[in-house]
């Protein structure tokens, strides 16, 4: 018998509220085979037998199990999800799975189940032009608003609050890739480890001007994997475990890098998504960014987003399944941020 995280009485009164029917009773809960490819812990399909009257029927929903926290020190992932859904989603200018039940501190949610009609893999070039614009939709609905979202205590916010767990979480992640000697990649050259050292030396060079620019809502993890997309185009958005705080080119890294870590060749030059996103900002909020400024904003946001989550990724993963990645890494994270730091920091530290 399949073990739920949640009791009868709980999955009970969330469909009540759900369907605005006091009278439902559920008759049996079953699990059914369920293909994801988000990154956000447990995530099961359940099939729910309810009664209304003398009517049987059945609701497919998803029940998702988070990790925890990311990181120690930071707020869970599952509450930060709980807290969009039962808090934001009815401000947020997409849709967004609707929320049946879920444990208050997020250990446990219960989602309906949204099902994509075109798979991550099968986005063509306007679906990811589309992703840039909802994208850009959402930063426009919260642009400048970081402090009246600064009530919402379980959001991440990686360039302050949490900026320090961050960089020490880097700093160990350099010593261990030290001392033992890999990856290869990193470790067997002096200069790409004097790179990665002035990122963490200079870290608050690259966060500076991040912190400068206009804020807004993030929502962390923006990628066709997190994204239901339907056949009429519309995009209804999931996976809000790393929803925060912070200046909007931030989603747009994620949104790049997560593409083509798992798409590696996109049916769009990445270069013209990152200049939609600077016209589409510009037109929506009059974004005050010149072409050169917004070189220098995305340069920092790659370094940052490199040491926010690639330092540990590097020495947390294991030996063969970096080697199935590692000519992705290079081209993707290692080779460009590598030309970031030559372009925006001064080469001051010695390993």
């Amino acid at each position: 018998m399949t073990e739920w995280p949640f009791t009868i009485a709980e999955l009970t009164a969330g469909l009540r509220r759900y369907f605005a029917e006091s009278a439902l009773k559920v008759k049996s809960v079953n699990e059914y085979p369920l293909q994801l490819v988000g990154r956000a812990g447990q995530v099961r399909g359940l099939r729910v037998e309810y009664g209304v009257g003398s009517e049987t029927v059945f609701i497919d929903c998803v029940v998702k199990e988070p990790k925890g926290t990311s990181r120690a020190g930071l707020a869970g992932a599952g509450r930060r999800e709980v807290g969009v859904y039962q808090s934001l989603a009815t401000q947020l200018p997409m849709p967004t799975p609707a929320l049946i039940a879920a444990d208050p501190l997020g250990d446990w949610l219960v989602l309906e189940a949204v099902e994509a009609d075109i798979a991550p893999d099968e986005w063509t070039a306007e679906d990811y032009r589309q992703g840039v614009g909802t994208l850009a939709a959402l930063h426009e609905r919260f642009w400048t608003l970081a402090e009246d979202l600064s009530a919402y205590k379980w959001l991440a916010r990686p360039l302050t609050g949490d900026f320090e767990i961050h960089v020490y979480a880097a700093a160990q992640a350099i010593e261990k890739m030290i001392l033992d000697d890999r990856p290869q990649p990193i470790t067997s050259s002096m200069t790409v480890l004097g790179a990665l050292g002035q990122m963490i030396s200079q870290v608050e060079q690259v966060a500076a001007p991040l912190r400068a620019a206009p804020q807004t809502f993030l929502h962390g993890d923006f990628w066709p994997g997190n994204v239901a997309l339907q056949a009429d185009g519309e995009m209804v958005v999931m996976g809000w475990q790393s929803a925060g705080l912070g200046p909007g080119i931030l989603d747009l890294v994620t949104f790049i890098t997560a593409s083509r870590w798992q798409r590696q060749e996109l049916p769009v030059a990445c270069e013209d998504l990152i200049a939609l996103y600077h016209d589409e900002m510009r037109q929506r909020v009059d974004a005050p960014w010149s072409e050169e400024e917004w070189a220098a904003q995305w340069d920092y946001a790659l370094i940052w987003r490199f040491v926010q989550e690639m330092f540990v990724w590097v020495t947390s993963t294991p030996p063969a399944a970096f080697e199935a990645r590692a000519a992705q890494f290079e081209e993707i994270w290692l080779n460009p941020v590598l030309e970031a730091v030559e372009r925006r920091l001064r080469p001051v530290f010695y390993i």
